[in-house]
């Protein structure tokens, strides 16, 4: 009966072209009759569908856009699946987001929508130079093998992508650009070097920034236990936004972002104080006279909650183990603190400010140095007085003195003007959480997008031109052992002479963290053939920000925070229009799998090791007891599905429904064989009514014998 009723229903709607004119998939039939019969639907027959309109439909909403374009009448939809990384093979997880994303953009353009709906891949890093080293074949080879395999699944699939935008992260006429934008990053003072201590991992045998070691002080991608050491790396001052980051998360316009915000909130921490950035020199050199020799890359970076106070510090303590903490730095002791040979030097009235190193001072959580202020704390006083340092006087009745040009006013009026000031000199002032810390970018690989920056004896770090980019990766015959960048052994590549005064100097060897590849990609999707600019900014300011980004919750902080911080960058540059690139999100929930486990050795086992005669399961062939678990898919655990015998068995359709049906995306999936008979009647009383429908149609109008 209601097979019967929705036949009817659609014969009534026949004059308006009810559901037809929005369905570029309408009926299937190869001869042009659509027969009668009682038959269900067969997996042979999804089978033959699917490769019927493959072809067909592959055509479909692949109109390229052009400056002009303003979006349709309807408006514009931008879909956007988060940035594959090219492994090699679809795992049932990427089938989720992929299949959520087609069907959200088909959705769109059949109401009527100018969609993008773009794909890429995210293609330096790790696995691939790891693979190179390991097979003794260049990453390059791996990366584009892998990436023609995973189109070709992804066509498959029946992922109806702008395949027009596509476009890889290792194609010179993408990092092209990535470099470019570091170049401004540069230009801007929000990139630089510095030695500090950082997160290493020993297998992977590279520099990880804090957001990829998890909380249990592993490595986010081989698991090693990272260890700590001080490196020389280069940084993006994200915590310039810090406050622009903190405040966006409240902009309305953000939809399904609860968890999110929270999670970001939490990273980024509370802005109640500002960035204090100091040079450091040895001792003996004045930062008056001509000798004075700055320490490179020690700048200190300062917390303070009351920068009005500047001219007041006596004295900055650091931690033990401190890069400034070396033999040939330690001086004498003084009631448990020790002073070092080394000086702050003050960016706004070049005063030298002594450094101890105690482990004992009250710290602020998470900041390198503690900064002391007689005026403001009697154990600051006492430390001074002990040592012999000067003890500035600044404040008297709530207003300051001795402090240059900030004497004679209140705290509140001084505070404006200081940090207004350390701005102009690139040294902070800028309101920040002690907590977030400036993104470590370097990595020490080959497989990466080069640093664009040529290191002087004469002029220090000067950047390449922008009309000598892209800096190309060196063409290599081999890799080195893990640990060993192949860059630092490209000699002719290694040298080059400077921009600036045509001396010899040497290329960066380090590479970026693949999280700046793509922490713009989504603004180059939008016009991937411009050889002029990054992207166009009509384009951008027409189809951003992103409607619909789709992936998983892992991408949080990591991703999703580096993409808002270039996003925020590039709007204060003026060469965007939205300062946040995603409106709403969609959070995959984990593809689940079984996953039996032996319970004396935690081993896990493959779904043909295990002897289901019993009752509970136990280990064919030892009879060892098992704990059986419903866990997150991976290949650690066998408990992975090959999604291409899926479709090898029951079509396209029929695949992503399993993905799509019975669970909300945000909602964990458990992939069950006992979900499948739910979906296979679904379609089969599609198919039936489909049937009923046409016999209805064809015997109230007796002319009409053939589908169109």
């Amino acid at each position: 009966m209601g097979r019967l009723w929705f036949a009817q229903k659609l014969l009534s709607h026949r004059g308006k072209q009810f559901i037809f004119s929005y369905c570029p998939r309408l009926i299937y039939s190869q001869t042009g009759v659509w027969p009668i019969t009682d038959d269900e639907l067969s997996h042979s027959t999804k089978k033959e569908i699917d490769a019927f309109w493959k072809e067909k439909y592959k055509r479909f909403g692949q109109e390229p856009i052009e400056d002009k374009d303003d979006g349709g009448s309807k408006g514009k939809k931008y879909v956007l699946s988060m940035f594959p990384y090219p492994s090699g093979k679809l795992h049932l997880g990427h089938v989720r987001v992929y299949a959520t994303s087609d069907a959200m953009a088909r959705f769109y353009r059949h109401r009527g929508y100018k969609v993008v709906h773009p794909i890429g891949w995210d293609a330096f890093g790790l696995p691939a130079e790891n693979a190179a080293i390991d097979s003794n074949k260049m990453p390059d080879l791996w990366t584009h093998t892998n990436i023609n395999q995973m189109k070709e699944q992804l066509q498959e699939l029946g992922c109806n992508f702008d395949w027009h935008r596509e476009f890889a992260t290792c194609n010179h006429n993408y990092f092209r650009w990535t470099q470019s934008l570091f170049l401004r990053l540069f230009q801007a003072g929000l990139a630089y070097q510095k030695e500090a201590m950082v997160n290493w991992d020993p297998v992977d045998q590279t520099v990880l920034a804090n957001e990829q070691v998890d909380e249990d002080g592993c490595s986010w991608r081989s698991g090693a236990k990272v260890e700590q050491r001080y490196l020389k790396q280069w940084y993006i001052k994200i915590t310039r936004f810090s406050k622009s980051l903190l405040n966006g998360l409240s902009d309305t316009a953000l939809e399904n972002w609860r968890d999110i915000i929270k999670i970001q909130r939490h990273w980024i921490g509370e802005c109640g104080g500002y960035r204090v950035e100091m040079d450091v020199a040895e001792e003996g050199h004045s930062s008056a006279g001509t000798n004075q020799r700055l320490l490179p890359a020690s700048r200190l970076n300062l917390w303070m909650t009351q920068p009005e106070l500047l001219h007041g510090i006596s004295f900055l303590g650091v931690h033990h183990g401190h890069a400034l903490d070396t033999e040939a730095h330690r001086g004498h002791c003084c009631g448990g603190h020790q002073l070092l040979k080394v000086h702050a030097i003050c960016p706004l009235s070049q005063r030298e400010i002594p450094i101890i190193m105690s482990d004992s001072l009250p710290y602020t959580e998470d900041t390198e140095a503690y900064v002391g202020i007689p005026c403001a704390s009697e154990e600051d006083r006492d430390i001074s007085n002990n040592f012999g340092f000067t003890v500035p006087h600044v404040l008297e009745n709530g207003r300051l003195m001795n402090s240059g040009e900030l004497s004679g006013l209140s705290l509140a009026e001084a505070r404006g003007q200081v940090t207004q000031k350390l701005m102009e000199k690139g040294a902070g002032g800028f309101p920040t959480s002690a907590k977030l810390k400036d993104w470590l970018i370097s990595r020490q690989r080959y497989w990466g997008t080069p640093i664009p920056i040529v290191h002087c004896p004469s002029c220090g770090p000067v950047p390449v031109p922008e009309h000598q980019l892209p800096v190309e990766l060196p063409k290599i015959s081999h890799f080195p052992k893990r640990g060993i960048s192949p860059l630092k052994e490209a000699h002719a590549w290694l040298k080059c002479s400077c921009p600036r005064c045509g001396q010899e100097g040497q290329r960066e060897t380090d590479t970026m963290d693949t999280f700046v590849d793509s922490s713009w990609y989504f603004l180059r999707f939008l016009d991937v053939n411009n050889e002029e600019q990054p992207f166009s900014f009509k384009l951008q300011e027409t189809f951003m920000p992103v409607d619909l980004y789709v992936g998983g919750k892992e991408h949080a902080v990591l991703h999703m925070l580096y993409a808002r911080f270039m996003q925020h960058f590039l709007a204060s540059e003026g060469l965007v229009s939205h300062w946040e690139p995603f409106k709403r999100l969609v959070m995959m929930g984990m593809v689940m799998g079984l996953a039996y486990k032996v319970k004396d050795s935690g081993r896990y086992l493959t779904k043909d090791q295990v002897d289901f005669s019993v009752k509970p399961p136990v280990e064919l062939g030892t009879g060892a007891p098992l704990v059986i678990t419903t866990e997150k898919m991976s290949k650690s655990k066998n408990n992975g599905i090959d999604p291409q015998k899926v479709l090898e068995i029951y079509g396209t359709d029929t695949t992503r429904l399993l993905m799509l049906a019975n669970f909300a995306p945000a909602s964990a999936r458990n992939w069950s064989e006992e979900t499948f008979p739910g979906i296979f009647s679904w379609q089969n009383r599609l198919w039936m009514t489909v049937t009923e429908f046409i016999d209805i149609r064809q015997n109230k109008d007796p002319n009409l014998t053939s589908i169109r």
